[in-house]
C-alpha cells in the first residue's frame, strides 16, 4: 500500500506510491509498453484492466466485453488504495498514515484517439456523464471527503499511456490546493457574504478583456493572475458548490462549452499538452454559499524551473488579455 507522508515544516501531504513506477509507458525513450503492443484501454483488450466498476454500454453486452463508448476502471497502479482503515505513523517530527482511498479510470472512447476533441459532441456528453455517475458513487460511499477528477493529455502533461483518458481520486482528507482555495472563499464570503467566484464571473463579463466565450450557462476565461501561458478557467454561471449535484441540462450545457475551450486551445495553440481538472466542494459541504465548482485547464507549453519550484510562484510570459484575445479569434 502506498503511504501518505506530511512535511515537518510546511505540512504539505506528498503520496508516495512505489508500485507506480511499474505503469507501462508510450511516451519518452523509456518505453516500456512498445507502440507495437495493444493498448490495454482500446475495445477487446477489456481483459488487460482491472474489471469494470462502471460503463456506458450497448443493452445487450457484458461488463468487460466490448459494446461500450465509456468505460470506469480501478487504477492498475493505484496512488492510494481502498481500506477498511487507515493505520497512521508518527513520531515527534514526521507523521505518516497509509494512503487509503479510491483511484479510478475514465476511459473516454473504445477507439484509440489520442486527441479529447475527437470525441465529438455526443463523446463529451458521455465522458461527463461518466465524470458525473463516478463522483455521485464515491461521494455516497461516505469514506471520502474530497473528489478530484483530472487529465493528463500528452507526455509533457504527465501522461504514460496516450489513449483519452481521465483519473479520479476519493481522499479522506481535502488536499492543500483545494482547501487553500475553499479557505481564501470562505474569507471573501465572511467579509462581502457574496460567492467570489460569482464576483469574478460578473467582473469578468463585464470587462470583456480575458473572456473567450460567453455561453447561457458557462463562461471561460483566462484567470487575471494565471500561473501558466493559456490557462483558461470554465464556470457555471448559476451559483453552484458541487459538480455531482448538477442537473442533466447542466452537464449537457457543460459538455458543449468544454468542448468548445479545447477545439479553440487545439486550434490557437498547434494540440498543446494540458492538464485540466474539477474543483468541487469537499463532499459534506455540496450546498456551500462561498465555494462555486470550476474546472481548470492549464496548457502545458513550458517546464517549471528553478524560480518556480524554489518559490512556489510561476513566471508566465504571456497575459491572460493576450490568450484570451488569441483562443476568442480563433474558429471553431
Amino acid at each position: 500500500m502506498s503511504e501518505i507522508r506530511q512535511d515537518p515544516i510546511t505540512g504539505r501531504r506528498v503520496i508516495i506510491a512505489a508500485q507506480r513506477a511499474h505503469r507501462p509507458r508510450q511516451f519518452g525513450a523509456s518505453n516500456s509498453l512498445r507502440q507495437d503492443e495493444p493498448c490495454p484501454f482500446c475495445a477487446g483488450n477489456e481483459a488487460m484492466t482491472p474489471p469494470e466498476v462502471w460503463a456506458l454500454r450497448d443493452a445487450q453486452t457484458q461488463a468487460d466485453t466490448p459494446g461500450w463508448s465509456v468505460r470506469v476502471v480501478p487504477n492498475k497502479y493505484p496512488a492510494v488504495e481502498r481500506s477498511v482503515q487507515s493505520s497512521a505513523k508518527s513520531d515527534h517530527l514526521y507523521q505518516a498514515e497509509d494512503g487509503v482511498g479510491a483511484h479510478e479510470v475514465i476511459v473516454e472512447s473504445p477507439s484509440h484517439f489520442i486527441n479529447l476533441d475527437a470525441l465529438g459532441a455526443a463523446g463529451f456528453s458521455n465522458m461527463l456523464r461518466a465524470y458525473y455517475e463516478r463522483m455521485r458513487a464515491l461521494k455516497s460511499d461516505g469514506h471520502w471527503r474530497y473528489l478530484l477528477l483530472y487529465k493528463n493529455q500528452g507526455d509533457r502533461a504527465g501522461a504514460t499511456l496516450e489513449h483519452v483518458h481521465s483519473q479520479l481520486i476519493a481522499l479522506p482528507f481535502v488536499p492543500r490546493e483545494a482547501a487553500d482555495e475553499i479557505r481564501g472563499a470562505a474569507a471573501h464570503y465572511a467579509a462581502t457574504r457574496r460567492c467570489i467566484y460569482c464576483e469574478i464571473v460578473e467582473r469578468e463579463i463585464a470587462a470583456d478583456k480575458r473572456v473567450v466565450f460567453d455561453h447561457d450557462q458557462f463562461v471561460a476565461f483566462c484567470p487575471y493572475a494565471p500561473r501558466f501561458a493559456y490557462e483558461t478557467w470554465l464556470l457555471p454561471k448559476s451559483h453552484a458548490a458541487a459538480f455531482e449535484e448538477c442537473s442533466q441540462q447542466n452537464l449537457t450545457d457543460f459538455a458543449r462549452a468544454l468542448r468548445e475551450t479545447i477545439i479553440r486551445l487545439n486550434r490557437g495553440l498547434d494540440n498543446p499538452p494540458f492538464n485540466y481538472f474539477i474543483h468541487s466542494s469537499p463532499t459534506d459541504e455540496t450546498s456551500s454559499a462561498h465555494h462555486h465548482w470550476h474546472l481548470e485547464i492549464l496548457p502545458q507549453l513550458s517546464r517549471a524551473a528553478g524560480f518556480e519550484l524554489g518559490s512556489g510562484m510561476h513566471i508566465n510570459s504571456v497575459a491572460p488579455e493576450t490568450a484570451a484575445r488569441l483562443l476568442r479569434d480563433t474558429l471553431v
